[in-house]
């Protein structure tokens, strides 16, 4: 269900300054030497290193099984803009990847994640430095076995009945959160809070035999634009181009690859609509016919997004002023959403 619009601000410019941002026809096609293919076995489980340009890395490939649902994925009604909870562990892009497989997994199928690192060259020209900057920076071993989500603080009125109260329903909260992870109840939704599902899927392993169980999906997160270069746009898309080629061959019948995308605005000012720029890539690499786009997502992380059942009175209105009509240097409104593409294999 479509619960999203756009409204986009568009200024005149000289042709010269026109770029169609088109990559060309040798870097739409499958390149198998830049070693951003992999295979579904045992020695593929976690690849490290492939490498394009010097400056985008495919850091890892971890497979696994997707958690089995205790309801029917399609049965929730979810929107096309989904918010979550800032989380003081866990990252924007894991919570998102999290949700993507609660919702596109298929039971008794295994799933691949695939992160992707942005490096920055040395001004000196020696190797490049990593930047740090992932898809998804925690791996099965960082989550510690005490390790529990951010406790929710009841009120307490200091008197005997609230202390009876608040214990009430922090027990409530204890039980919820045991039945999540024992996967016997589903918190999807757009209003979840993703980390039950995340520590139970991060710690699950690959179902075998893995030849015979079908891949059914593979997620690549978005990486974060905070450090996002010029030099970064056009490999960061190629390899993306690469990894899509490679997804429409490994994936199973009616399979599923969920791209993460954020806009970019590079040093020099300009934006690059990279979440318009990758469909049109998919579109010109592999076409409509192998894979097909089934979804459009757009996730934000809450405090950013206006929830549609917020009531506003005279007495909380605050009066917003358009930055276009804003005289002197240029500002730019902060990019604080990201887009999920949502392909299926068609053949």
């Amino acid at each position: 269900m479509f619960t999203h619009e756009f409204i986009a601000t568009l200024r005149k410019v000289p042709k010269s300054q026109i770029n169609r941002m088109h990559l060309t026809a040798e870097q739409y096609r499958e390149n198998r030497e830049l070693g951003f293919h992999g295979e579904t076995s045992p020695s593929s489980m976690i690849g490290i290193g492939s490498r394009l340009a010097n400056l985008i890395t495919v850091k890892s490939r971890t497979l696994r099984e997707v958690p089995p649902s205790p309801i029917e994925r399609k049965g929730v009604v979810m929107g096309s803009v989904w918010t979550f909870e800032a989380h003081p562990v866990f990252l924007f892009s894991h919570l998102c990847m999290s949700r993507m497989v609660q919702r596109f997994g298929r039971d008794e199928s295994n799933w691949e994640q695939i992160d992707i690192v942005l490096e920055h060259a040395d001004l000196d020209g020696d190797q490049p430095t990593n930047a740090k900057i992932t898809g998804s920076g925690h791996s099965n071993d960082e989550l510690d076995d005490g390790q529990t989500d951010s406790e929710t603080e009841f009120p307490d009125n200091g008197t005997r009945a609230g202390g009876y109260e608040r214990e009430r329903q922090r027990q409530i909260q204890q039980n919820r959160e045991q039945l999540l992870h024992l996967g016997l109840v589903s918190e999807l939704g757009e209003n979840s809070t993703d980390t039950a599902h995340y520590q139970t899927m991060v710690a699950m392993y690959p179902r075998l035999p893995i030849e015979f169980t079908p891949l059914a999906l593979i997620v690549v997160p978005h990486v974060s634009n905070a450090d996002f270069k010029l030099c970064h746009v056009e490999p960061y898309r190629r390899a993306l181009v690469q990894i899509t080629h490679d997804a429409s061959r490994r994936l199973c019948p009616s399979g599923l690859l969920v791209i993460g995308i954020q806009d970019v605005r590079d040093e020099h000012g300009k934006l690059w609509p990279l979440g318009m720029l990758v469909l049109e890539d998919v579109q010109r690499a592999v076409g409509s016919i192998r894979l097909r786009l089934k979804e459009f997502i757009v996730v934000v992380e809450n405090g950013h997004a206006r929830k549609r059942d917020d009531v506003v009175s005279r007495e909380t209105f605050m009066d917003e002023e358009c930055v276009i009509g804003a005289v002197g240097t240029d500002i730019h409104v902060p990019i604080v959403h990201a887009y999920y593409l949502v392909f299926m294999k068609l053949k």
